[in-house]
């Protein structure tokens, strides 16, 4: 028994380390040639051509989003139930779903801030609150006893990470993790933030 390609529903993302080219490549597989796109999903997650999460960090408020409106009048709104009740399906569902595969994540200060906004919005909405009784975020997340978002996702990258460090050296993720390049170097002027670089900054934090 032997793996068929599907060539219509199969579909290939190139990931440029510099410019994106005007003219993609060309793949063939069984003598037909495969769509090239600028994203797909895969396992759940965006993969984008252009190595940023803009499009899975939007894709995630999105999924969370949809979450939340479906699960408002039963349990946000719901006044029979306990705050500390609504909290915790709040972080167990749209939580969950909001940062999925965030462990793997290079973020910029636009996606935690966009991710910030989602969170504390929601927040608000459980509390009852709006922007016109001006309280602070801070307050926010005191009264529901919740982290911020930068605070989970960093928590969530060190226990990756030291799941990781514990793992044989032969495993693969260790392997990547530890492994550097032959051959090539990064281009000159501003550089990407590299994974390496986000847990740095976990670790230092």
């Amino acid at each position: 028994m032997g793996l068929t390609v599907n060539t219509i529903k199969t579909e290939v993302v190139c990931q440029w380390s510099a410019n994106i080219p005007s003219t993609p490549p060309t793949f063939t597989a069984a003598g037909e040639q495969l769509s090239v796109v600028p994203s797909f999903r895969y396992l759940g997650s965006i993969l984008s051509e252009d190595n940023t999460i803009d499009n899975e960090v939007q894709n995630r408020i999105k999924q969370a989003s949809a979450v939340f409106g479906r699960l408002r009048r039963r349990v946000f709104q719901n006044k029979n139930l306990h705050l500390r009740t609504k909290v915790c399906v709040y972080q167990a569902i749209c939580i969950t779903t909001l940062l999925y595969s965030c462990e793997a994540w290079v973020t910029y200060s636009r996606h935690i801030r966009a991710l910030e906004q989602f969170h504390i919005r929601c927040l608000q909405r459980i509390l009852g609150i709006t922007w016109r009784d001006r309280v602070p975020h801070s307050e926010v997340l005191s009264k529901t006893n919740c982290r911020s978002i930068e605070a989970t996702i960093t928590q969530h990258q060190l226990r990756w990470l030291g799941h990781v460090v514990r793992m044989p050296s032969n495993r693969l993720p260790r392997r990547v993790l530890y492994g550097q390049l032959h051959h090539g170097r990064r281009s000159a002027g501003g550089q990407k933030k590299r994974y390496k670089d986000q847990l740095k900054t976990a670790l230092k934090k």
